[in-house]
């Protein structure tokens, strides 16, 4: 993939990687960024979207506009992303959703 989407901003290959190499730091932006990322990017590589799409879409929808570090400086209290976080970590590790992928 050469750009991805998080809320309503596009990010390049380049931005991406800078984002996945970024420390969370207690930024509930940057953390719920990396699972969304993980999962759209597990998606484009063929997993079922199903049981991921409402919390794909609320994610989004709570990023929004604004723009994640480092490539931003966007922020979030951890409080507000955790279930999120927590449910696209769940689906992106297999306990919930498709399941584990043996690759």
């Amino acid at each position: 993939m050469t750009s991805l989407t998080l809320g309503t901003v596009s990010y390049t290959q380049s931005q991406l990687l800078q984002i996945f190499g970024q420390p969370a730091q207690g930024n509930g932006l940057l953390i719920l960024a990396h699972q969304l990322m993980a999962a759209k990017l597990n998606i484009a590589n063929g997993a079922d979207p199903a049981d991921a799409a409402q919390a794909i879409a609320d994610a989004d929808a709570m990023i929004g506009s604004l723009v994640v570090p480092p490539v931003g400086n966007g922020y979030l209290p951890p409080s507000q992303t955790s279930d999120l976080t927590e449910t696209l970590t769940q689906n992106n590790e297999g306990t919930i959703g498709p399941g584990h992928c043996n690759n």
